[in-house]
């Protein structure tokens, strides 16, 4: 079994080191990584994480913390954190 270490070295003496010109090792390359990105079982790429501040008491929130139902997201685009969303409910 070959470490990755070996498996650079070998990349770099069959790919970069073989090729006549650096625009084919370029192109190699770029075939390689493409190759190899498919094989990536964990996704790469997260969604961006933003912060809201409640409209009621301006605690600020990270998306992170908001569920796959956007709880605490008003119908105008607004947010109101936890406390305020179940004050205004017991006021009722």
């Amino acid at each position: 079994m070959y470490s990755v270490t070996d498996l650079t070295e070998l990349i770099r003496r069959h790919v970069v080191l073989s090729a006549d010109d650096t625009e084919q090792v370029d192109v190699n390359l770029a075939q390689l990584m493409r190759n190899i990105e498919q094989m990536i079982t964990t996704p790469r790429w997260h969604e961006p994480i933003y912060w809201m501040a409640c409209e009621d008491c301006g605690a600020w929130v990270s998306s992170e913390l908001f569920g796959p139902d956007a709880a605490g997201g008003g119908e105008d685009g607004g947010f109101r954190c936890t406390e305020c969303r179940f004050a205004a409910d017991e006021d009722l």
